[in-house]
């Protein structure tokens, strides 16, 4: 065939309604499909290629799409079913890939041709090559992939108006703690694996360029409202996508002083042990970033150790938050409610705890037992998921018997804490009352998720599971 036309999917839910509640335009929000760019970089230049995301733009069905790539979370997973077998009536071949995909091979198969388990970046080329064979395997297994060896990704098939104004990165990939309701060391594996530094200059650098010299009312900004402005309005922001930025100290140290090099701002994930390292936190400030998402998970400790988040201390919470909060590094925190040790006060405590520490945003999930995983075999061997549908798996939608409360008392409790954190008292007090923390920042975030709340809290959107306890 003369140039096939090769589709790579970021599928989404399905519901136009429920991709709004996590689809506004902030800082914080709307990342495009980097691992479907890589894909497409890898792609020889006798395929058309089109990356669709699907959160934001129909699929074109019915344009003569030869081969599809889709990726989805378990809570797209039925609609990247619905769209895959939709492709497959029209003659397309279809090739599934993903954490749920990896999990649960054989269900995939019924709605693909091939499944990826794992990575697919040191494979892609062997399947294009059966492809174009006419010879696809069912499974093909995607080894751990040298970073190093990757191209730079194709960001012109970005649609940028779909998302953030900054740029996104990948530094590393590789979990060693393997928290018990993860999914990302199984798919990823244990062994940490970081990018040359001097790629990750090279790959800023072509970014942004060298900072421009600054205008006077740049410098005006700079000086009395506050330094970070100027950066802005270059939207010299980056998002680093790593599970665990500071995974390896040695590595994150010389990205650091990268970053400072390239004169940036940036925020990304890391663990509690970036806050025992009063260096390392010097560093992170020196170099940009202007905040950190950090999973809290709970605030029992016997919650944290039950699911093997080691590096979490919750006796030293309160003081990591300090510390960062010193070097004007926001904290974004994550918190799962449904734990065993979870009763009716923990969404008040959470709230509170929020508040009392200003966080700059938090978010409250619900535990999901997401297939293969250590808390999916726990739940399933005490006979305590009810629901096999995929689309609750979501961290908005009740799957399990909880143990102190009734699934309906959690699927509530954590929208309560989600009204108490983003109401308006509680925006103010984080975000706006002194030592304020960049509130040009975080309040337009904080506001945007204040409207996601609605869309969380609507039973007509979410409803409550329908069990029995």
């Amino acid at each position: 065939m003369d140039r096939p036309n090769l589709l790579l999917i970021a599928a989404a839910t399905g519901s136009r309604a429920r991709n709004k509640a996590f689809g506004i335009r902030l800082p914080l929000l709307g990342y495009p499909a980097i691992g479907l760019a890589t894909i497409a970089s890898l792609t020889p230049d006798r395929f058309n290629v089109r990356l669709v995301d699907e959160a934001n733009e129909p699929v074109p069905y019915g344009e003569g799409c030869h081969l599809a790539l889709i990726v989805g979370l378990t809570h797209h997973i039925p609609n990247v079913y619905a769209i895959a077998d939709r492709l497959r009536s029209e003659g397309t071949k279809v090739i599934l890939g993903g954490f749920h995909v990896t999990a649960l091979p054989e269900e995939a198969l019924e709605h693909a041709d091939s499944v990826i388990l794992g990575e697919a970046e040191a494979i892609w080329q062997e399947i294009l090559d059966d492809f174009e064979r006419e010879s696809l395997k069912k499974k093909y297994l995607g080894p751990e992939t040298d970073l190093d060896r990757l191209p730079v990704m194709r960001r012109d098939l970005f649609n940028k108006k779909f998302y953030y104004p900054g740029e996104i990165i990948e530094t590393t990939r590789g979990c060693a703690v393997g928290c018990a309701f993860c999914g990302v060391q199984k798919f990823f594996g244990r062994r940490y694996r970081g990018r040359r530094p001097e790629a990750i200059r090279e790959e800023v650098m072509a970014l942004f360029g060298p900072r421009p010299p600054q205008a006077r009312w740049k410098t005006w900004l700079a000086r009395h409202w506050h330094a970070d402005v100027p950066y802005f309005i270059e939207r010299r922001l980056l998002y680093v996508m790593d599970s665990n930025f500071v995974s390896d100290p040695g590595h994150a140290r010389d990205v650091l002083r990268v970053f400072k090099d390239c004169d940036i701002r940036w925020y990304g994930h890391a663990s509690f042990n970036l806050t025992r390292d009063e260096s390392m936190l010097d560093l992170m400030a020196e170099s940009g970033c202007i905040g950190v998402n950090i999973g809290f998970e709970s605030l029992s400790q016997t919650s944290i150790d039950s699911m093997h988040k080691f590096p979490n201390r919750t006796a030293e919470y309160a003081d990591s938050i300090r510390r960062l909060h010193e070097r004007e590094i926001g904290v974004m925190g994550t918190f799962i409610v449904g734990f065993d040790e979870d009763t009716p006060e923990v969404f008040d405590r959470i709230a509170e705890f929020a508040v009392e520490n200003r966080l700059q945003t938090a978010f409250t999930l619900i535990l999901t037992p997401l297939p293969d995983t250590p808390f999916h075999a726990q739940m399933d061997s005490q006979g305590r998921i009810f629901s096999h549908d995929w689309r609750d798996y979501d961290h908005g939608s009740v799957t399990f018997f909880p143990k102190n409360m009734t699934p309906e008392q959690l699927h509530w409790g954590m929208r309560s804490a989600w009204r108490k954190i983003y109401s308006w008292r509680s925006i103010w007090q984080r975000i706006m009352t002194r030592p304020r923390l960049r509130p040009f920042f975080y309040l337009p975030v904080n506001i945007g998720f204040r409207r996601c709340t609605r869309l969380i809290c609507s039973a007509k959107l979410w409803p409550p599971p329908a069990v029995v306890s």
